[in-house]
């Protein structure tokens, strides 16, 4: 018995080299089936091929199931191997006419009997795996991904607001959440390492649409200042009870 081979390519590669391999010899594959498992079928006119993928050395079993099943027909007969075959299946192939080609692992074809070598073309086809790019030859520059996190992105796109913190992007004139003049644009700022403004920052809407100023009375000069603890302003009116 036929020890254990390695197959030297997938039975959808073996398809692959056969098909090529037919249509550079303008015997294009017209109709395709699969009668067995680990067997594929093409069939041109006047012509047969068989690839049949097995763990051993094709034996003379397969060469006498492709007669049967094509008996009566006036055909001439293909079978690839991605194992090789035996000296009894060689003999067998020779005597009734088959071509008998085997499969390496670069998709090169290699003749057996008289008549596959009377196929051989005269100008050789490349093989198929011939060029196949391995992990190394992959472009090693990969593009950025440009929905990647902001710590990705250009140094200085995103600032945060002086007054509240908030994270936004570069072009932004105001705050989005507290209406403060992005003033520090251009760097990432701590909110809590900055001192607070002297005073209140307002839009041109904001100053439309308030009423004209008032003067509020202050704390004495050389006393003890007031700040607001949310917006940080010293502007703080003293409300007297009376």
């Amino acid at each position: 018995m036929d020890r254990y081979r390695t197959p030297t390519v997938s039975l959808a590669e073996a398809y692959h080299v056969a098909q090529r391999w037919l249509t550079f010899l303008g015997a294009v594959p017209e109709k395709i089936t699969e009668p067995a498992d680990g067997i594929i079928e093409l069939r041109s006119a006047g012509l047969v091929t068989r690839i049949k993928f097995d763990r051993t050395a094709i034996t003379p079993s397969a060469i006498l199931a492709m007669l049967k099943a094509t008996d009566g027909e006036a055909v001439r007969r293909l079978l690839f191997s991605v194992t090789g075959f035996t000296d009894g299946a060689k003999s067998l192939g020779e005597s009734r006419g088959f071509g008998l080609f085997d499969i390496d692992a670069i998709g090169d074809v290699h003749p057996h009997t008289t008549y596959a070598r009377s196929l051989i073309p005269s100008e050789p086809l490349e093989p198929a795996f011939l060029h196949t790019p391995s992990d190394e030859d992959h472009e090693p520059d990969a593009p950025v991904n440009p929905f990647g996190p902001i710590e990705q992105t250009v140094p200085g796109e995103w600032s945060d607001c002086p007054r509240c913190g908030i994270t936004q992007h570069h072009s932004v004139d105001v705050c989005v959440s507290c209406g403060a003049d992005m003033v520090e644009r251009g760097r990432v700022v701590n909110p809590a390492s900055q001192h607070p403004q002297p005073g209140p920052v307002v839009t041109q809407r904001q100053a439309a649409a308030a009423p004209a100023a008032t003067t509020v009375p202050r704390a004495p000069a050389g006393g003890p200042r007031l700040r607001c603890r949310t917006c940080g302003s010293h502007d703080i009116e003293l409300q007297h009870g009376g």
